[in-house]
């Protein structure tokens, strides 16, 4: 029976050792890591960690929207660490002790669902805030949107000559007939190469 400690930044310039401190406090068997947002489920250490928990394991969290952020992955998330019969600890969450298994998981499910929709909550106030945010820096006029990676006025060099190289082939389909041939001549996503067509309405 081994303990894991599951720990989440948002991104790669956020700090994760606030909570790899507590891993080492509880002495974990095993610590998996991410620098991923919490808007679902897709993330390598997760799925590394569900694919690792065995009967009798313990998970522990340092909150619960380290697991996160949207109410239905949560659930979704909690019901497969029940179905594996994987104990959960959440640190900030008060731990139900009352003898009886049905009551304290129902008080574990109260807990959650109300955990749950505060961190959900939450990130669609973020959203709604920056949402407010560029409406107004636009009625400004300041807000420019999002930077363009590969476009004609890139700020890097090779990123200029990605995109002109793009262009090239677009515009020569008969010796690159597919995105995907594209996008494997150049190195980047079908997805730029897709972005890239579509700004000039090739």
């Amino acid at each position: 029976m081994a303990l894991v400690f599951y720990a989440r930044v948002s991104s790669k310039d956020q700090n994760l050792a606030r909570q790899l401190t507590r891993a080492k406090e509880i002495k974990a068997d095993k610590v998996f890591t991410d620098k991923y947002s919490g808007k679902n489920l897709d993330r390598p250490a997760l799925k590394q960690m569900m694919e690792y928990l065995r009967e009798g394991d313990t998970l522990e969290v340092v909150s619960l929207d380290r697991l996160s952020r949207d109410y239905n992955d949560l659930k979704e998330l909690v019901q497969s660490l029940r179905k594996m019969k994987v104990r959960l600890i959440v640190d900030d969450l008060p731990q139900a002790h009352t003898n009886n298994e049905l009551v304290d998981q129902f008080m574990m499910d109260m807990m959650i669902q109300l955990m749950g929709f505060v961190a959900q909550n939450e990130r669609e106030k973020i959203k709604e805030r920056q949402a407010q945010g560029i409406k107004i820096a636009k009625q400004r006029g300041a807000y420019k949107g999002g930077t363009i990676k590969y476009g004609r006025n890139s700020k890097d060099p090779k990123n200029r000559l990605v995109w002109q190289t793009v262009i090239e082939m677009l515009y020569n389909r008969k010796e690159n007939p597919t995105i995907s041939g594209i996008a494997r001549k150049v190195g980047i996503s079908r997805q730029q190469v897709y972005r890239i067509k579509q700004r000039e309405n090739l």
